[in-house]
């Protein structure tokens, strides 16, 4: 009896660690909480990185459209997905106005997303990704100018077979580059999509009648 007690114990511990982790990881960080839009966040930059399809892309070939930004790797297991299927589906949304938006996918986990590798993961996905890659450098250059959080997790050794602790955050950027608003992984794509109306909203000019 005292052993199937203690057995039980450990496996609820061992279950709430685990829905702890993933609530956590489903949060963005402390310092988001409190300004989730505005210019007053400083986030993005430039970056030059290469598609699924070899070709060098850049942010300001992007300039005068909107950005919907998401980093994460192919290898992830639920979170990533989870994600490019809600930015697929708000963008979806937007009936017409979806050609105002560029959604980018940028890999934390270079090593493994290669070009071919990022080709083939696109094809799950209802909408066209932009999905990049680049060398360590170029990619650590972004997440530092997005604030991402990626670290290979401390649970795996091995030097292939390894998941990324990483943020959830989906980034919005204007037209000329700035940071809008994020979303998180699990926003309803419903309420992302008319998050994003409200802003193109905004651009339209009210019509004067002349009399």
């Amino acid at each position: 009896m005292r052993y199937f007690r203690y057995i039980s114990i450990t496996l609820l511990i061992i279950i709430g660690c685990a829905w702890l982790i993933k609530y956590q990881l489903s949060q963005p960080p402390l310092a988001y909480v409190q300004n989730k839009e505005g210019p007053s966040l400083k986030l993005g930059g430039p970056f030059s990185l290469v598609d699924q399809f070899g070709k060098t892309r850049t942010n300001q070939e992007f300039l005068g459209k909107y950005m919907l930004i998401y980093f994460g790797y192919t290898f992830c297991p639920d979170i990533c997905p989870m994600g490019l299927q809600n930015m697929a589906k708000a963008i979806t949304l937007l009936g017409r106005d979806r050609e105002a938006i560029v959604p980018i996918f940028i890999t934390i986990d270079p090593e493994r997303d290669t070009v071919d590798s990022l080709k083939l993961y696109s094809s799950n996905f209802s909408i066209p990704f932009i999905m990049l890659t680049g060398n360590r450098p170029q990619i650590d250059d972004a997440i530092k100018s997005f604030k991402v959080y990626a670290s290979k997790s401390q649970e795996t050794h091995s030097t292939t077979d390894y998941l990324m602790d990483h943020s959830t955050m989906i980034y919005l950027m204007g037209r000329n580059g700035v940071f809008l608003e994020y979303f998180l992984h699990s926003d309803d794509p419903e309420i992302t999509s008319k998050a994003i109306q409200k802003h193109l909203l905004k651009e339209m000019k009210p019509i004067t009648i002349k009399k």
